[in-house]
């Protein structure tokens, strides 16, 4: 068994607006400008909650089989009068097509393994939290012969949508501070009163060495940019898919003045998760 985390309940997080896109091999910008909506704290990291039902007629039951990826939490119940178990795995295999455990007959093969709960009496609660990148994952109990009579259910993990403020104190803010490899939405917000744009820069260079651009004045060089929004004007809303590697980039706004001005933040991506084993 692996060891297991645990957290206490917690409420469920209410998402304010969701964003469907497609083609996020690239950058895509968005087609068109919408109102923007309220400005949301920024204060926690976001965290999606997933129910998992476990039971007796050996069936997993999620109220969600998809989510964002970054911080998930499993809030388990086992339903049943036996024991059961949740765990997590990273694989693209049809959730019935997991090798067997050759060293443990009735079981099947935990690769790649995010995590567990432990065994979870009849009747009886658990959780899990998992840092989760985007991708394909099954989810199983693994305890003797549950695998193989049903216990097990596709999950998939889809880009995170990452909120970006801009305003007219020429700053740029996140909602979140961790940010993993992978495709990734950027729902940017202009709440000031000016325009405002947002560009994603490759580069591990400090602002203060970033050059100026000798045919724009007041603004500077875009060397590796992989991507941006266009102009956002004033109260506006836009959008930005991208597919980042892990490293340093720089994200900027280049309306003339507003990168001398302090508009710039550095951003650290991080690998995807690769699990515990």
């Amino acid at each position: 068994m692996k060891s297991t985390r645990r957290f206490p309940s917690v409420a469920n997080w209410l998402v304010a607006m969701v964003l469907t896109w497609t083609g996020l091999s690239g950058a895509t910008n968005a087609a068109s400008m919408v109102p923007a909506p309220a400005r949301a704290s920024t204060e926690a990291e976001p965290f999606t909650i997933v129910n998992a039902t476990l039971s007796d007629t050996m069936h997993i039951t999620l109220d969600r089989y998809s989510v964002p990826a970054g911080d998930v939490r499993f809030h388990v119940t086992n339903a049943g009068h036996l024991e059961h178990e949740l765990v997590v795995l990273k694989t693209d295999l049809a959730p019935d097509g997991l090798p067997a455990n050759a060293d443990s007959p009735g079981k099947a093969m935990e690769q790649v393994h995010m995590g567990e709960t432990g065994d979870i009496p009849g009747g009886r609660f658990s959780g899990l939290q998992l840092q989760l990148g985007a991708g394909n994952y099954v989810i199983i109990c693994n305890e003797v012969g549950h695998y193989s009579a049903g216990m097990h259910v596709a999950f998939t993990v889809t880009a995170p949508v990452v909120s970006v403020s801009l305003d007219d104190h020429l700053t740029i803010g996140l909602d979140r501070a961790t940010l993993y490899a992978g495709p990734v939405v950027f729902a940017i917000t202009n709440h000031g009163a000016m325009t405002h744009e947002f560009i994603v820069l490759a580069t591990s260079a400090a602002p203060s060495t970033i050059a100026a651009d000798p045919e724009q004045p007041g603004k500077v060089s875009e060397d590796g940019n992989i991507g941006e929004s266009g102009d956002v004007p004033a109260g506006r809303f836009s959008g930005l898919g991208l597919t980042l590697t892990p490293g340093t980039y720089l994200l900027i706004c280049n309306e003339p003045g507003h990168f001398a001005g302090g508009m710039h933040l550095q951003l650290t991506v991080l690998p995807a998760p690769s699990g515990d084993e």
